[in-house]
């Protein structure tokens, strides 16, 4: 046990002395000194759509060279946790005295998948050279769509129910919001690309994702640093009740996660991998959609949660421990 704690204790100083994760650190540091180190906004958004199409063509070719019916499992695995940590999540934000609003937003966060944590977390089971399935990639739209989703019909028809001003409940207008947002879309078509052209078809462009995979990836996380500072004064704001919250229920998913990827027969890795989706909250996708379909909340408190509190969580304790469990179960 001591033997354990103590590889566990190594691999949590290893993800924070790893050069992305100082980089995060970084700029946390650089906007509390009032520093006027900014990432414009347009480079900012051409980072995140580089790694949501690195990892979405690496799901695409995983796909491509497994048997696709591997994949249905984990895939069933990843919607009933997306879907199932919206309802957990909002009965206990709503006993947590949230309003529906907010409570359903937050939940949906929390339902949903961290691109940069996901990415953070191949990353390290690269270093460690743990393998995983090639496919899991390919799970994230579904636990992502899941939430998202489940969020907006659960906050939406209880609104109606109760008889909100100007509240209207459209099944169709919430399956749109759910598909069409810039991150679900731009996955599910770059894996389409890998799985169409297979490992062959993409052999030319993949030096250029692979090469500049954790270069991008650090200024990434640099740009979240510096956001993750400004977020900091709206702590007062979000609550005592909201922080306890944001760290004390991720790990919970995430162990679940770990759990339904041993149940649906992934590797160690891939169920770190399904670990890390579970315990991360999304500050990409979920608040595109969500800020549109449920304007009624305050965007701000489920920002400020995901990414000031439960990403660095995520990144430095998670992940390790999410891996550390993933070994437990599988005996290794």
């Amino acid at each position: 046990m001591v033997i354990c704690d103590m590889e566990l204790l190594n691999t949590i100083l290893t993800q924070v002395f790893s050069p992305p994760i100082l980089f995060f650190t970084f700029g946390i540091f650089a906007a509390l000194i009032k520093s006027n180190l900014k990432i414009p906004e347009a480079m900012s958004s051409a980072m995140s759509i580089f790694l949501l199409c690195a990892i979405g063509l690496k799901g695409g070719v995983g796909i491509a060279e497994a048997d696709i019916r591997l994949i249905l499992l984990p895939a069933a695995a990843a919607s009933a946790l997306g879907g199932g940590t919206v309802l957990l999540g909002y009965f206990i934000l709503r006993k947590l005295r949230l309003d529906t609003p907010n409570a359903g937003m937050i939940a949906g966060h929390y339902g949903a998948v961290a691109v940069a944590a996901v990415i953070v977390g191949f990353a390290f089971l690269g270093k460690k050279h743990v393998p995983f399935e090639k496919f899991i990639l390919a799970v994230y739209p579904f636990m992502a769509i899941s939430a998202i989703i489940c969020a907006i019909i659960l906050t939406r028809y209880l609104l109606a129910k109760k008889g909100s001003t100007g509240v209207r409940f459209s099944l169709r207008s919430v399956l749109k919001l759910g598909l069409l947002n810039r991150a679900v879309i731009l996955l599910i078509s770059t894996m389409l690309i890998g799985w169409i052209v297979g490992p062959d078809g993409t052999k030319r462009i993949m030096p250029f994702f692979d090469g500049m995979f954790e270069g991008v990836l650090s200024l990434f996380l640099l740009d979240m640093g510096l956001f993750a500072a400004q977020c900091l004064g709206e702590w007062r704001g979000v609550g005592l009740r909201l922080v306890a919250y944001a760290i004390i229920m991720p790990p919970i998913y995430g162990l679940l996660g770990v759990l339904f990827g041993a149940w649906a027969g992934l590797s160690v890795g891939g169920a770190t991998m399904l670990g890390v989706m579970a315990g991360s909250a999304s500050f990409i996708e979920a608040p595109a959609a969500l800020r549109i379909a449920i304007p009624e909340a305050n965007p701000a408190l489920a920002i400020t949660a995901s990414i000031a509190l439960t990403f660095p969580f995520t990144v430095v304790i998670g992940i390790p421990l999410y891996y550390a469990v993933a070994q437990m179960i599988s005996g290794s």
